[in-house]
């Protein structure tokens, strides 16, 4: 008993370093792509012709020479086959994979576990379920492979941490429990999936509220807009402005913003007002305003990266600080500090130009 309950033990705790890691590194390009940590330092090289996110499970889908491959924490080629599209891995070490026009499930020893078969295959949830879609209906499997919720539905997504997933039925969206039975009626026309507050954002008549696991309205239909609830708050929008509420519905930042992200795990987000962001914290305080302009994103790591629309990007962390950007020099994309120092290349201004 007591070797089990250790084994259980190192799972955990390898589980919460991966999804550590996961949380600390964000994607960037160049004229290839590679990943930041959360100080802005280069934690793997921009070698990739495209970079996806770090999964749960501590790899990340990666293209190279029109190939698509997995790679670990350290940049290592862990999975190398051929593929034509790819998800990322589940937590069950499985990962959606289209091979000549059909998708099916490979491993992280790089083996087909289930064989390309499906018009459409999405990841795997906690309950060892996938959705996939058998010619024109969306049904789910499980981890061998078996259809243990028949093709029927017109859309589907996987189960989230209530246990319910997200299926659409004659144009409406409800959700149905693992054994395929439908526990909130499809009558809404758009829902989210359940969030760590167990409340989901639904869209009826144009307007967004919230549900709860049971179907009922917790926050009545009357915003333009409501993002999923984040560190306990949700974007919504009214007349044409952001601001955020918490899980009763009542509002904790004013709606006054033209721009809003979702609060990151610094319990930071960015708002606009006009053309210019700001970090605000959880009381609507301004932390730092910052300089440039463009759409922003927040990353997984804490650092939020504003592109402007000449396709220039400026990374700055949950302090405000301007940490990093692109330049062209002598026709090389390069990516140097606040400074101006080139720290990628790793080459002087004089050996990149020829001089």
């Amino acid at each position: 008993m007591k070797r089990i309950v250790l084994v259980i033990m190192l799972l955990l705790a390898c589980n919460a370093k991966e999804n550590m890691f996961a949380n600390e590194m964000s994607s960037f390009c160049l004229i290839g792509c590679g990943f930041l940590n959360s100080k802005g330092d280069i934690a793997i090289d921009p070698v990739f012709d495209y970079a996806n996110p770090f999964s749960s499970i501590g790899l990340a889908l990666v293209g190279s020479e029109y190939k698509g491959i997995f790679i670990n924490f350290k940049g290592k080629w862990i999975v190398d086959t051929k593929f034509d599209d790819a998800e990322s891995f589940s937590s069950n070490y499985l990962a959606a994979v289209k091979i000549h026009n059909q998708w099916g499930y490979l491993n992280d020893d790089g083996f087909i576990a289930i064989e390309p078969q499906f018009n459409e295959a999405k990841n795997f949830a906690e309950n060892g379920l996938a959705p996939v879609r058998w010619q024109d209906k969306w049904g789910f499997i499980d981890e061998k492979g078996k259809m243990v919720i028949k093709p029927q539905f017109e859309d589907a997504y996987a189960f989230d941490e209530s246990g319910l997933a997200r299926v659409k039925i004659n144009g409406k969206w409800g959700f149905i429990d693992k054994y395929g039975e439908l526990i909130i009626k499809a009558e809404f026309d758009f829902v989210h999936s359940f969030n760590e507050e167990f409340l989901a954002a639904i869209r009826k008549n144009g307007k967004y509220g919230f549900i709860d696991t049971n179907g009922s309205i917790v926050i009545k239909p009357q915003f333009d807009y409501a993002s999923d609830f984040t560190r306990g708050l949700s974007i919504v929008q009214s007349n044409g402005k952001l601001g955020y509420i918490n899980t009763k519905g009542d509002s904790v930042i004013k709606a006054a913003f033209d721009g809003a992200v979702n609060f990151n795990l610094n319990d930071v987000a960015a708002v606009k007002i006009g053309v210019l962001w700001s970090l605000i914290d959880k009381n609507g305080s301004i932390i730092s305003e910052l300089k440039h302009e463009g759409t922003i994103e927040s990353l997984s790591n804490g650092l939020f990266l504003i592109e402007d629309n000449s396709f220039n990007q400026y990374w700055y962390n949950s302090k405000g600080e301007f940490l990093l950007y692109t330049d062209m020099v002598c026709s090389i994309a390069t990516l140097k500090n606040a400074n101006g120092t080139i720290v990628y290349p790793r080459m002087t201004r004089e050996e990149i130009c020829g001089k």
